[in-house]
C-alpha cells in the first residue's frame, strides 16, 4: 500500500512542477496566476487521491490470503475412560451424588417468605391518604 501511495505522490509532484513552469502563461490570458495555481493544484490533488483509492481497492480485492494448515497430531492408544453405564437424567445425577464419599448432600434452599395474597384493598370510603405524606 505504501508503494502505491509513494508512486502516486511522486507523479503528483512531477505534475506540479510541470504546472509551475507554465503557470505564468495564465497572466497573459488575463488570469491571476496564484488563483489558477491553487485551483489547478487542488484539482490535481483530488485526482491523485481518487487514483490512490482506486488502486488501493483494486489491490485489496485481488489480494489472496494463503493459510498454512497445521498438521493434526496423531493420537495413539486412546481409550474411553468413563463409567460403563453413563449417568443419564436428573434422577441419576442425584443418585450418583448421594453415593459419593464426600459427605451428605447439601440441604435444598429454603422457600421464600410468603407474600401477601393480593393487592391491598381500600376501605369502604375509598383510598385513605397516608398520615406521613409530606403533602398534608
Amino acid at each position: 500500500m505504501l508503494s502505491v501511495l509513494d508512486q502516486h505522490w511522486r507523479e503528483h509532484l512531477y505534475e506540479m512542477d510541470y504546472l509551475q513552469q507554465g503557470i505564468n502563461l495564465r497572466a497573459m490570458g488575463q488570469r491571476d496566476p496564484l488563483t489558477e495555481w491553487q485551483r489547478e493544484g487542488f484539482d490535481m490533488f483530488e485526482a491523485m487521491m481518487g487514483r490512490i483509492e482506486d488502486d488501493f481497492v483494486r489491490y485489496v480485492f485481488h489480494l489472496q490470503v494463503v493459510v498454512e494448515e497445521q498438521p493434526q497430531p496423531q493420537l495413539r492408544d486412546v481409550r474411553y475412560s468413563a463409567a460403563e453405564d453413563p449417568v443419564q437424567g436428573a434422577g441419576a445425577i442425584r443418585t450418583a451424588g448421594r453415593s459419593t464419599v464426600a459427605g451428605p448432600a447439601p440441604a435444598p434452599p429454603a422457600a421464600p417468605a410468603a407474600a401477601p395474597a393480593g393487592p391491598a384493598r381500600a376501605g369502604p370510603g375509598g383510598p385513605q391518604p397516608r398520615s406521613s405524606s409530606p403533602c398534608g
